[in-house]
């Protein structure tokens, strides 16, 4: 098993544990930031152990940004393999984080390396129960070398469904529940469903992805945060 310091995914998104502090006016995000998402494939086994440092923030002509360094938990060194961002701009939370990668493709392609970082999912930094969102896309890169396969995650009919509270080993958060439609090109079996848990001030804290007939085929879950 190969652990990947990811979400995409994430929704959403991840994103990006602590995203929304970007837009918060006490600005918690900050080089002290490092968090960590945990990937559980179907049987509950785990497949992937992601770890983020948040290494710059900084202000943008519309907002703020972060830039977050992607460090593998089993990698021969301790150097960053990739990095992300999550950025607020305007009234748009800009995701670009490889924890919203379902679960379940860790699982299929087990010791290879992957890349999501050309892909942001964005998601209104205000959200009320019923709101509907836009549909998104994440691409995510598979290095199976010599070749690099592209697979596209897709996410339609996105509405917020529910604020709940969820506890998991980094804490018990306030989140909204933003639910989707899922498939998976060029995988069309993988079509299916997503619940993703946000909470204000942190971002992704939790994503279950079902396949068709309802079943989990994967979780992704924030197992650690500190700033």
């Amino acid at each position: 098993m190969k652990t990947s310091a990811l979400f995409i995914v994430s929704l959403l998104y991840s994103i990006f544990a602590s995203a929304q502090n970007l837009c918060a006016d006490n600005q918690k995000l900050t080089e002290k930031t490092s968090f960590e998402i945990t990937a559980y494939g179907t049987s509950n086994t785990l497949v992937a152990v992601t770890n983020f440092n948040v290494s710059s923030t900084f202000n943008t002509l519309s907002g703020r940004k972060a830039i977050i360094a992607q460090i593998d938990k089993d990698a021969p060194t301790q150097e960053p393999q990739n990095y992300y961002s999550l950025e607020c701009a305007d009234s748009t939370l800009l995701i670009n984080n490889r924890n919203i990668i379902p679960a379940y493709v860790f699982e299929e392609y087990s010791n290879m390396n992957f890349d999501a970082s050309a892909s942001s999912i964005a998601i209104p930094k205000k959200l009320d129960v019923g709101q509907k969102l836009s549909n998104a896309a994440y691409e995510i890169e598979v290095e199976v070398a010599p070749i690099t396969h592209r697979l596209h995650y897709f996410l339609t009919d996105r509405i917020v469904t529910a604020k709940e509270t969820i506890n998991t080993p980094a804490g018990t958060f306030e989140c909204y529940l933003i639910e989707a439609k899922t498939h998976m090109k060029p995988r069309n079996n993988n079509t299916g469903s997503v619940k993703q848990w946000f909470a204000e001030d942190i971002g992704l804290v939790k994503q279950v992805d079902y396949n068709v007939e309802g079943a989990i085929t994967g979780i992704n879950l924030l197992t650690d945060l500190k700033f």
